[in-house]
């Protein structure tokens, strides 16, 4: 799947660019054993960082719906994604691209950006995001229904191309409840959803954001991610990970390209 637009990758650039510039070097974001619930939270020594859901939900009338939502968030600002589509029709519901001021605290995580909210409530351990424009609105409460999976071969690191390492966790498989308001009606949504959370210090190359990336949920429990960094002037790096009770990475002894755009 490729993220955005080419507009919303140039800024996510510029975004890194800004960070570099607004504060001096540290040592790498990535770095340390993941700990939960802090490494839910926000980690504003990152030059960028994001909480990304995509989930498959049903109305009552059965109609299937793909929700996206992505946080993204740098030193000062936000750019909150999202997009709805209806799977009956291939009908976009919704979209929006917005920027924001603000920034993330290491002890919490309630952000507001534009018409976008994404909030971690700690005691039910659920996650919940909501937009709210005079054209559509959704919002998802969702819930891990696995514990949470380290990419990097149970490290939680992997190395973003050519931008060096990242952290990155995700939770494979979550139950997903909430509500869309499209076309003067108000749905009820039922369904499941992934989550993935990534952050680090990313070199100011636009091609740390050129990638092709694939979530899978089976009948059978097993879920499946498949991603590879695209760049020109190398071959393409490729990467998977695979859980049923537990999460592994590997890299694939084979792997032909497949794209998403």
């Amino acid at each position: 799947m490729r993220l955005g637009s080419p507009q919303m990758l140039r800024l996510l650039a510029a975004l890194v660019a800004a960070a570099a510039l607004a504060s001096p070097a540290a040592p790498s974001a990535a770095t340390g054993r993941l700990t939960f619930p802090r490494d839910h939270f926000g980690h504003p020594q990152s030059s960028i960082e994001w909480w990304y859901f995509t989930a498959l939900a049903k109305d009552a009338s059965g109609t299937p719906y793909s929700v996206f939502f992505t946080l993204f968030a740098s030193k000062g600002g936000f750019v909150p994604v999202s997009q709805v589509v209806n799977l009956a029709t291939g009908a976009v519901v919704g979209h929006t691209e917005e920027v924001g001021l603000g920034k993330v605290g290491p002890s919490a995580l309630d952000v507001k950006a534009g018409h976008a909210r994404l909030r971690y409530t700690r005691p039910s351990n659920t996650w919940s995001f909501a937009v709210d424009t005079p054209a559509f609105a959704v919002s998802l409460v969702q819930r891990a229904t696995k514990p949470y999976a380290l990419h990097g071969g149970g490290t939680g690191v992997i190395r973003q191309s050519v931008a060096g390492p990242s952290r990155y966790y995700s939770a494979t498989r979550m139950t997903a409840t909430g509500t869309l308001r499209a076309g003067g009606e108000q749905l009820a949504l039922t369904g499941e959803s992934w989550f993935d959370h990534q952050w680090g210090d990313y070199l100011d190359d636009p091609r740390a954001f050129d990638w092709d990336w694939f979530s899978c949920r089976f009948g059978d429990g097993t879920e499946l991610m498949l991603y590879q960094f695209l760049d020109p002037a190398r071959p393409a790096s490729r990467a998977s990970t695979s859980r049923r009770a537990l999460a592994r990475s590997t890299p694939p002894a084979t792997a032909g390209r497949s794209t998403g755009r």
